[in-house]
């Protein structure tokens, strides 16, 4: 994928997996000019920004940083605008949750996941109960091509 034309079209592929996730009021300021996307480079050669690396630990009892905390129904409806599995995932994963923190949402969203769930696990049925199960439907009762 060398050429222009491809290069261009993953680039319009990726941006419009991005707007699919910004909320109306984001939509409406990009429309009318209010906002504006912006070129940032990363730095990073792959497809995903540079992390930021760690601080080093220090012994004693330092504190951790506060974890990010999300409001269940802004992600409820986020999810609900997002019609692709894998921007579905890429976006739990933009939110940097822990595990406790990703059953904490699952349970939140009415997703029961088992106790012993990897990370994986819960993002994985968390984007099959929200997206997932909501494309299967919308695949299934569309009605057959006519055929002629």
């Amino acid at each position: 994928m060398t050429s222009p034309a491809d290069l261009s079209h993953a680039v319009l592929v990726r941006v419009a997996e991005f707007l699919r996730t910004l909320p109306a009021d984001q939509l409406a300021a990009l429309t009318d000019g209010s906002a504006r996307l912006q070129l940032a480079a990363t730095g990073a050669t792959s497809d995903r920004p540079a992390r930021p690396s760690a601080a080093p630990k220090s012994r004693g009892t330092a504190k951790a940083a506060p974890a990010p905390t999300v409001e269940p129904e802004k992600v409820r409806a986020d999810l609900a605008a997002i019609d692709d599995r894998a921007a579905a995932g890429r976006y739990l994963d933009d939110l940097r949750l822990t595990v406790p923190q990703l059953k904490a949402l699952a349970k939140n969203l009415g997703i029961a996941v088992p106790s012993r769930a990897t990370k994986a696990d819960v993002r994985r049925d968390i984007v099959q109960w929200t997206v997932g199960r909501r494309l299967d439907s919308s695949a299934i009762s569309r009605p057959a091509p006519a055929r002629g």
